[in-house]
């Protein structure tokens, strides 16, 4: 058993560079004489040199070998590199974590964590502009759901903090986060919708309300600011981030089409598509009917719902991130790709009912017993 971190390095180091990143780095130091031709390098730390982690590398690595995740935060990664903690030694995962990252940075690469899909730096986007004129779009809504017993206290300062270390392009830079501080602070029990700009629509967002026992915060993004890789890898990791940092037991992402980007906001009409939030009002009524592009199940959904689930699953933990597609695709798009689509994505007993308003009108037969 092995803890393995990947850098894919754009510009390898020599021989003699990799020694002397290793020997400068406070606490390690490489055991015996390695030769230049050693492909291995065995560290340790500390006055007892007590094995640490095993670097092997650089190996050549084709562009089409690159995990697309990966891709997002290096450009034209030559050789990837493997940092190996071996057996059992756990308490050494930090350092191989800290070296790794020093590794990254000095080839001009990135760190791929193979146990978590975590990577690092981020994904820097490409700058989103600004349309000029009016024209029709498609928005992605990301909304979060929460019991109030386990909602942060501080919500509204936890999603202006994880934004900006996760995915700024959520926060234009008209965004006041002062304002929107105090918009929530101020928010009756009916909430607040905060007005975000380009490509950020808006953010509801519900104070804690004694006579419901879910909680929300969501918000509005344009599918267009999403074609850039790096902004939709930035979009998950806030989503996975925020998911478990508020403990949502579901959060979901989907496209809504139909509305109107002009004068600088975002106009719903008629025929903008409809998505009941679950919760209302304030009472959980299940899952939804239809599929969506991400979705996220806590605790209490996850082992209830992945043995129907098709598509890609990754688990964090006791919860569960599940996606169709790279792209944001919309219903239709979804249910086209289903093997069945006159069957539903998920059973009918863990989804609410609604009429042609698409107000709620039956609730889901099985909800967790925690959200009843």
């Amino acid at each position: 058993m092995s803890y393995d971190l990947s850098v894919y390095a754009a510009a390898p180091l020599s021989f003699e560079g990799l020694l002397e990143l290793l020997r400068g780095t406070a606490g390690l130091a490489v055991e015996g004489s390695p030769s230049s031709d050693a492909e291995s390098l065995m560290v340790v730390r500390g006055r007892r040199r007590a094995y640490c982690f095993t670097v092997d590398g650089p190996f050549e690595v084709e562009s089409d070998d690159v995990p697309e995740e990966v891709a997002a935060s290096v450009t034209g990664a030559k050789a990837v590199y493997q940092v190996l903690v071996e057996g059992s030694e756990e308490a050494s995962i930090p350092h191989a974590v800290k070296f790794a990252r020093k590794l990254a940075k000095a080839t001009d690469g990135a760190m791929l964590d193979e146990q978590t899909g975590y990577v690092w730096p981020k994904p820097k986007p490409n700058r989103v502009l600004v349309p000029a004129e009016e024209r029709r779009t498609d928005m992605v809504a990301v909304r979060f759901y929460m019991l109030n017993e386990d909602r942060p206290a501080d919500l509204p300062e936890l999603y202006i903090r994880t934004a900006r270390e996760f995915f700024p392009a959520m926060l234009p830079a008209n965004f006041n986060d002062k304002g929107f501080l105090n918009a929530c602070a101020n928010a009756d029990t009916y909430g607040v919708l905060v007005k975000g700009g380009y490509p950020l629509g808006a953010v509801s967002y519900n104070p804690l309300d004694s006579k419901n026992r879910v909680s929300y915060i969501s918000f509005e993004f344009d599918k267009a600011g999403l074609t850039d890789p790096a902004v939709r890898q930035s979009l998950k990791a806030f989503f996975i981030e925020f998911a478990q940092a508020t403990r949502s037991f579901h959060a979901s992402a989907e496209v809504r089409r139909g509305f109107i980007w002009k004068s600088g906001t975002y106009y719903g009409t008629g025929d903008s598509e409809r998505s009941q939030h679950p919760n209302n009002p304030g009472k959980w009524a299940g899952l939804h009917a239809h599929p969506q592009w991400w979705a996220w199940f806590g605790p209490e959904y996850a082992d209830l719902v992945s043995p129907y689930l098709i598509g890609n699953r990754e688990r964090f933990g006791e919860c569960l991130f599940h996606s169709w597609a790279e792209e944001p695709l919309n219903r239709d798009e979804i249910s086209a790709v289903l093997p069945d689509p006159s069957r539903p994505w998920l059973p009918t007993v863990f989804t609410f009912g609604a009429d042609e308003d698409d107000i709620i009108n039956s609730y889901a037969k099985i909800i967790p017993a925690r959200l009843q």
